[in-house]
């Protein structure tokens, strides 16, 4: 049972006795991973909803990494969105530079069909 942190454990106590959460954004993807481990589909978005408060420039292809990983095709939307809004710096991160493969080469397409590299 060591797979998951202390405070993402504690926070799914928590969410069990009172159905809703307050952590961080920056744990909450912790809690996703938990939730999707446990088929808890309410809790996940839940931690959807919290991920998405605390989306930066820096932070959001890690945060859109995590939504395809996690099946959150709501959350991956919506960083997808903030990623293509603020593409300029976000592909200047070291989150960027460090994309998976993959991940990159559908954000490519992805953010081509809907013209963010149109002039």
């Amino acid at each position: 049972m060591s797979e998951f942190s202390y405070p993402v454990y504690r926070a799914f106590l928590e969410y069990l006795y009172t159905d809703s959460i307050s952590l961080p954004p920056e744990e909450a993807v912790g809690l996703l991973d938990l939730a999707t481990f446990y088929r808890e589909n309410r809790l996940k978005k839940l931690c959807q909803q919290t991920i998405k408060q605390g989306i930066c420039e820096e932070n959001a292809i890690a945060l859109l990494s995590a939504a395809v990983k996690y099946d959150a095709q709501d959350l991956e939307e919506f960083c997808f969105r903030f990623c293509v809004n603020h593409l300029t710096v976000v592909t200047q991160t070291s989150g960027f530079a460090e994309m998976d493969h993959d991940l990159l080469k559908n954000f490519i397409s992805k953010a081509s069909r809907v013209g963010a590299f149109k002039n």
